[in-house]
């Protein structure tokens, strides 16, 4: 892939983004909303903590801590429904209704749940323990990891039996030669999160469903990309 492959991702998403605002708007709110709390929540325990500290009063914070952080496990939980439906668009096997009910895409079959769960877990002890060397070893095996549960959702809908692991190295695998074409259109987008924030997130109801489409349609074109090449035997729309 080239610049001109993320310059028509990025516009492609933007144009779709634009067209059906309405319905992305929609398809990414509750993630949105929930983020939205569990940031607001985390930052009042915070305050708790360093009043607590300060008083050297005898309670117990852990709750606050972990009741925010349900709130951000539930929207990554949906927002990862989100991005599926953005795949089923952009493949044209999803239609532009219901957008709320799609965003609970994770939970159309009890495999995708857990194959996200398991995923998820084993990527974080990897980054963590590459991270262990240096920062930087940790953001090469995060992007090398990134594609692992959109080609274990692909081969359940195929009908193939794929472990978490196995999903993680056909991920590892996908990503060779690619990871810094990402990482380039992810840097990319730094203007638009430095609007979000200086709008207390108002721009966040565009900015995250048009940052996810574009990754959508990135993940996409890589499996058509893959099908191409010669022997390729893996990962298919």
């Amino acid at each position: 892939m080239d610049k001109q492959d993320r310059v028509n991702f990025k516009l492609g998403a933007k144009e779709q983004i634009s067209t059906h605002f309405k319905f992305y708007l929609l398809l990414s709110i509750l993630w949105l909303a929930l983020q939205w709390i569990g940031g607001t929540m985390d930052a009042r325990d915070l305050n708790w903590a360093e009043r607590i500290n300060e008083n050297s009063a005898n309670f117990n914070v852990s709750g606050f801590f972990s009741f925010a952080g349900l709130f951000f496990f539930v929207a990554a939980m949906l927002r990862m429904g989100t991005r599926l439906t953005m795949i089923d668009l952009d493949r044209g096997k999803a239609t532009l209704d219901n957008p709320i009910q799609r965003s609970f895409a994770l939970f159309d079959k009890g495999q995708y749940f857990l194959g996200w769960i398991f995923i998820s877990i084993l990527s974080a002890i990897f980054i963590s323990l590459w991270s262990l060397l240096l920062v930087f070893p940790g953001i090469i095996k995060a992007y090398s990891y990134s594609q692992a549960f959109y080609i274990y959702r692909d081969a359940y809908d195929r009908g193939e039996q794929m472990s978490a692991l196995q999903a993680i190295t056909a991920s590892r695998r996908l990503m060779d030669g690619n990871k810094s074409f990402l990482f380039i259109m992810d840097l990319s987008f730094i203007l638009w999160f430095m609007l979000v924030t200086i709008t207390f997130n108002i721009a966040g109801l565009f900015v995250y469903p048009y940052y996810d489409l574009a990754r959508a349609k990135f993940y996409n074109q890589l499996v058509v990309r893959q099908q191409d090449e010669p022997g390729a035997t893996t990962t298919q729309i």
